[in-house]
C-alpha cells in the first residue's frame, strides 16, 4: 500500500516486544509525592482501549526517565484514583514536589511526555543572557517562544510572564536579558514551531489578543489530528479536508513526516488531517473508503458535499497524493457517487481495531 507502512510496522513490532506496565503501589506512590521530588503519574484502567494505546508510549518514555514517571492501576486501587479525581482513563497528573498537582493534557506520545517533563522543571520564563543562549534555546522544544523586549516597553514583561504561566505546559518561553535587548528598538515576540519548521513573529502588541493569537497560530500543526474534539474546527475551516486513516501511531507519524511539505504547499486551500482508524474507523465509509482497509486517504469538500476517495491500488506517497490533488482541481477526478464497486465491498486484509 505504501512504503512507509512496512517501516512503521517494524517500529511498532520492536516496541511491542518490550511493552509492559510496571505499576507503582499506593504506599510507594504516596511516599513519592509527599517528598520534594516531581512525578508525572498515569492513572490507567488496563481494560480500556485508551490505556492500552498509551502503554507502548509510556514504556518508551520510561526508558529515558524512570524516576519521574510512574503509573497506577485504577482497577486495583479505585479509591486512590477517586481521591485524585480520576473519572476517565488514562488520566495523567503532574506532581511538582511542593503539593501542587496539574493535569497533563498534551499528546499521549513518548516524545511529548518527555518534553512536558522538561518544561515542568523550568521556570515559566527562562532568561537568556547572550545571543548564543538564545540560539540554543530556540530549537530546544517542539514549540518555543522568545521575547526581545525594548527597554521602553518594560510593562510587556508582566503580560508575557502571565502568558507563559498559562501555556508553559505546551511551549517553552524565553526572554532576552536586558543586557542583550538594551539596543532593541522594537519589541518582538517570536514563536517557533520547530516540529513543522515554522516561525511566527509580531511587533504590534496593541490588540489585547495579539499574544494569544500568536500562540494559537504557532501551536497549530501543519497536519493535525481529526478527533471528536477537533471535528468542528476543521469542518468550519472553509477549506477542503485531506483525511488519512491509519490504525497505528507509527503509521500516522510516518505519513506526517512524508507529507508535511505537500501540506505546506496547499495550506491556503486544504487542511490535512490524520485519523485514528481504530477509534474513528466509522468515518471512512461516508468518505467512500472501504471500512477496515487501512491505511487509506480521501479528500472532502464540505462546502459542496463532495468526496474524492484515493484509489486503493495507488501507493500513498507525497508525489502521488500531490498529483491526485491536482487532478481533482483540473476536473480529472469525479466526486464519489456513493457506491462501492464489487471488489471494494470488503477489506483486502483483516483489521484489528485498537
Amino acid at each position: 500500500m505504501m512504503k512507509m507502512k512496512s517501516i512503521a510496522f517494524l517500529i511498532s513490532l520492536l516496541a511491542s516486544s518490550t511493552i509492559a506496565w510496571d505499576h507503582t503501589d499506593e504506599d510507594e506512590f504516596r511516599r513519592a509525592i509527599s517528598g520534594h521530588n516531581h512525578a508525572l503519574v498515569a492513572f490507567i484502567e488496563p481494560s480500556t482501549a485508551a490505556s492500552q494505546a498509551l502503554e507502548s508510549e509510556w514504556a518508551i518514555a520510561t526508558e529515558s526517565e524512570k524516576k519521574a514517571l510512574m503509573s497506577i492501576d485504577c482497577s486495583s486501587a479505585p479509591s486512590l484514583c477517586q481521591e485524585f479525581s480520576v473519572i476517565s482513563y488514562p488520566a495523567l497528573r503532574f506532581f511538582d514536589g511542593h503539593g501542587k498537582m496539574t493535569p497533563y493534557r498534551g499528546p499521549r506520545r513518548a516524545s511529548s511526555i518527555l518534553s512536558y517533563l522538561k518544561r515542568a522543571l523550568r521556570p515559566p520564563v527562562t532568561t537568556l543572557d547572550s545571543e548564543a543562549k538564545i540560539a540554543s534555546f530556540q530549537p530546544s522544544d517542539d514549540h518555543t517562544v522568545i521575547a526581545r523586549i525594548s527597554p521602553q516597553d518594560a510593562h510587556i514583561n508582566a503580560v508575557y510572564a502571565k502568558l507563559a504561566a498559562q501555556y508553559k505546559d505546551r511551549l517553552s518561553f524565553g526572554v532576552a536579558a536586558e543586557t542583550v535587548s538594551a539596543a532593541t528598538a522594537t519589541t518582538t515576540i517570536s514563536c517557533f514551531n520547530n516540529a513543522d519548521g515554522q516561525h511566527f513573529s509580531i511587533t504590534d502588541l496593541t490588540p489585547i489578543d495579539a499574544l494569544p493569537k500568536l500562540i494559537q497560530t504557532c501551536l497549530e500543526p501543519v497536519i493535525g489530528a481529526f478527533t471528536r474534539a477537533s471535528e468542528t474546527k476543521y469542518l468550519r475551516s472553509g477549506k477542503s479536508l485531506v483525511f488519512f486513516f491509519a490504525a497505528t501511531p507509527a503509521e500516522r507519524d510516518a505519513y506526517v513526516d512524508a507529507m508535511r511539505a505537500v501540506a505546506k504547499m496547499y495550506k491556503e486551500y486544504l487542511v490535512f488531517v490524520t485519523v485514528d482508524a481504530g477509534e474513528y474507523g466509522e468515518l471512512a465509509g461516508p468518505l467512500g473508503l472501504v471500512p477496515g482497509a487501512f491505511p487509506a486517504l480521501a479528500v472532502q469538500n464540505p462546502m459542496f458535499g463532495q468526496v474524492f476517495p484515493y484509489p486503493r491500488s495507488r501507493e500513498i506517497t507525497p508525489e502521488a497524493v500531490g498529483g491526485f490533488l491536482m487532478d481533482i482541481v483540473q476536473g480529472k477526478v469525479k466526486p464519489w457517487d456513493g457506491t462501492l464497486s464489487a471488489d471494494e465491498g470488503v477489506a483486502g486484509h483483516e483489521h484489528d481495531e485498537l
